[in-house]
């Protein structure tokens, strides 16, 4: 069993073309996830799941990858007209990703508002029977 950082809600698309041993830059924007990614370095092993965040409960399978690469920037956005200027900035994630094998959560460690999900999962082999 190992304790890893969650990322979820990630699309079954990204998670397949994972599985298919491609390697995959995945863009995270969402606010729990980015959480996830600021907590997890190079090396690191995190457990996908295209279940939302607030379904994740023990049994909740997923794809464990070992993070290749991870880099963090600010994207600025303005618009103005002659009534009002507004400027926007947005923090992301590129992530980049490949798959190691399966995984089954055994138990959430944490999952609080604004904080990384940790959880321990169960690693699974890909030609395990399911």
């Amino acid at each position: 069993m190992m304790r890893c950082i969650a990322l979820t809600g990630i699309s079954n698309h990204v998670i397949n073309d994972l599985k298919n041993r491609l390697l995959r830059t995945v863009e995270i924007r969402s606010p729990h996830n980015f959480a996830g990614v600021l907590h997890i370095s190079v090396g690191d092993s995190v457990f996908l799941s295209s279940t939302s965040q607030n379904d994740i409960t023990a049994g909740t399978t997923g794809l464990i990858a070992r993070l290749q690469r991870r880099d963090i920037s600010i994207h600025r956005v303005v618009q103005s007209n002659d009534f009002f200027h507004e400027e926007r900035e947005a923090m992301m994630a590129r992530v980049q990703l490949v798959a190691e094998c399966s995984g089954r959560v055994q138990r959430i460690i944490q999952s609080e508002l604004g904080s990384a999900m940790v959880v321990d999962v169960e690693e699974r082999p890909v030609y395990a029977a399911q």
